[in-house]
């Protein structure tokens, strides 16, 4: 059996901690409000693993740190998560050499994250777009 990596299965990836939940039983993905009970420990010993976690900030801050750009990092390296992905869409919106590769650069992190997920957790996967 192995886990789906589409567009829709990715965007699960999206959600808070322990809103979706991964089932080693059928390989499907489900929020928490699909299953049986809200108790983590519960969950983990049906067969349930929290799914990855990924927000905006931590893909901004790693596509900045891609642009080897110091004086962006510089100003990226003082925010708060707030102001960081505040600042990084005002930044997107105005430079077009930063928002020129972001979305390339977005769905490529967020395949390998969920891929390297994967892999700590022994869930076999393929790629499918």
């Amino acid at each position: 059996m192995q886990l789906v990596l589409t567009p829709q299965t990715l965007r699960y990836a999206w959600g808070s901690t322990t809103e979706y939940w991964f089932s080693r039983t059928d390989y499907n993905i489900y929020s928490i409000s699909q299953l049986p009970c809200h108790d983590d420990s519960k969950l983990v010993s049906l067969g349930y693993i929290p799914f990855i976690t990924i927000c905006n900030e931590e893909v901004i801050r790693a596509y900045i740190k891609s642009l080897n750009n110091p004086k962006v990092s510089a100003v990226f390296d003082k925010l708060s998560t707030y102001d960081c992905v505040e600042t990084f869409w005002k930044y997107f919106n105005a430079y077009p050499e930063i928002s020129s590769g972001f979305d390339d650069f977005e769905n490529k992190y967020v395949v390998e994250k969920v891929g390297e997920w994967c892999s700590a957790n022994g869930v076999e996967y393929r790629i499918e777009e």
